[in-house]
């Protein structure tokens, strides 16, 4: 599986403290295996968000990321809390 990232996640990546960032990668590792094998249970908390194919995973108990799925690729398209996440899919 391919992995993208636009350019507005890279910027939330980067304004998050390092622990966060360190849960954003372990999340983005983990979630090849998510998806090819959803029986193993890998704590992600993936579930599908908007009907127009975004998809939300953890990254710890407040930290959400946004991707969305295009064929064999997972581009991720936002970072952010539970809140910041709401207003992000109302704008869509």
């Amino acid at each position: 599986m391919k992995l993208s990232f636009l350019d507005r996640f890279r910027r939330q990546c980067r304004l998050i403290p390092t622990r966060d960032q360190a849960a954003v990668l372990k999340l983005v590792l983990d979630l090849e295996t998510s998806l090819t094998n959803p029986q193993a249970h890998t704590g992600l908390g993936l579930r599908k968000l908007h009907p127009a194919g975004f998809w939300e995973v953890r990254a710890g108990l407040s930290l959400r990321a946004i991707f969305r799925l295009e064929k064999d690729e997972a581009i991720f398209v936002f970072l952010g809390t539970h809140d910041e996440v709401k207003r992000f899919l109302s704008s869509l």
